[in-house]
């Protein structure tokens, strides 16, 4: 196992990198304790907090909104959970996005951790205390920065879940490398590949797996830029890489949001070309990494529904909006630009149906 710190402002989270789900018991300490998870992860794991009360929610990201979290706040009423309770999200990113939202306005505040049981989880959605629920079509538009006690990020649960799953993992996975460049990107670039079933593979010249290498190094990459800016003010936008064209992808094609953010990162990337920034050939290397997770990059959502889902995108600031471009793998910036000029790419760049 390995273990290390994330350090914000509002506090400071202890990451735990293969601990697993079964040694959950160890993190509790006899407090009072209230399980948050899903249907699909309570089926598989269950037996590992069977003995704790728990709010089992629904599965998927419809299902991340107010609608939930008023079904959690009259589950925790009843419950009877005070400021001492410990709330703990087992899931993926949903379940962790609402267990912190939740947890962060019951009762103005109450102690919260995670345990991450998909791949998204496990290098974003966990990491950095941003938890969010999606409202009147805008996602994450209602949200709070508040830092987790603990992440137990467990390896073992990624064999339960589908490709698909590890596959939108790996957007956020490659936007780190995009991020950090240098030899992570370069490593990502020759290791990423698909087996025969269509399910992605990193390995090594030796053969040896090197996904845990990379959700160690993706969360220590996210990390240091929550470190430096947890509320997002300066140099954590550039977190969102990909992410301002990805949401409206993520509703309109309704795809897993690591999938659209594979799509958006195309965009950003010839985006980031058509306005000096990024050297053609650059853009290639960017566009061969993202090809080899098999996810089409072509964009499919109308042009409508983008530029509507734009109007309420919560980087907007009035008619302007924060994007993040490229100038090459290690070097990318977020930058405020009119929102005029964002919709016109979509129509340079052919965007969108």
């Amino acid at each position: 196992m390995e273990k290390f710190t994330v350090t914000a402002a509002s506090g400071s989270t202890d990451v735990l990198i293969g601990e697993r789900t079964a040694n959950l018991k160890n993190y509790i300490r006899g407090r009072n304790t209230i399980i948050i998870t899903d249907n699909n992860v309570a089926s598989h794991y269950g037996k590992f907090f069977e003995q704790y009360k728990t709010i089992v929610i629904k599965t998927g990201e419809e299902n991340k909104n107010l609608q939930s979290v008023e079904f959690i706040y009259k589950k925790l009423f009843e419950y009877g959970a005070d400021r001492r309770s410990l709330i703990i999200g087992i899931g993926g990113g949903v379940v962790t996005d609402i267990t912190g939202f939740a947890s962060a306005t019951y009762m103005r505040g109450l102690s919260y951790g995670f345990v991450s049981t998909t791949l998204l989880a496990q290098v974003d959605a966990s990491i950095g205390g941003k938890n969010g629920v999606n409202f009147m079509g805008a996602k994450n538009i209602i949200g709070t920065f508040t830092q987790p006690e603990f992440v137990i990020i467990d390896t073992g649960t990624l064999n339960t879940i589908p490709a698909e799953e590890i596959t939108s993992g790996m957007g956020e996975i490659l936007k780190h490398c995009i991020i950090a460049g240098g030899k992570i990107f370069d490593t990502a670039s020759d290791s990423v590949s698909l087996d025969n079933s269509g399910r992605i593979k990193i390995t090594g010249s030796g053969g040896e797996d090197l996904l845990p290498f990379f959700i160690s190094e993706s969360i220590k990459i996210k990390a240091e830029v929550v470190a430096n800016d947890e509320r997002e003010s300066g140099q954590r936008r550039i977190l969102n890489l990909g992410h301002t064209i990805a949401h409206a992808i993520e509703i309109g094609e309704k795809l897993p949001h690591g999938i659209a953010v594979i799509k958006g990162i195309k965009f950003a990337s010839d985006f980031s070309t058509a306005q000096g920034f990024l050297d053609k050939n650059e853009n290639l290397k960017i566009t061969a990494l993202l090809k080899k997770t098999g996810v089409d990059l072509e964009i499919n959502t109308e042009r409508k529904q983008i530029i509507n889902l734009l109007q309420h995108d919560k980087k907007k600031e009035k008619s302007d909006i924060y994007f993040v471009f490229i100038r090459k793998p290690g070097d990318v910036f977020s930058m405020k630009i009119h929102l005029e000029k964002l919709t016109g790419a979509l129509d340079d760049l052919r965007i969108g149906r």
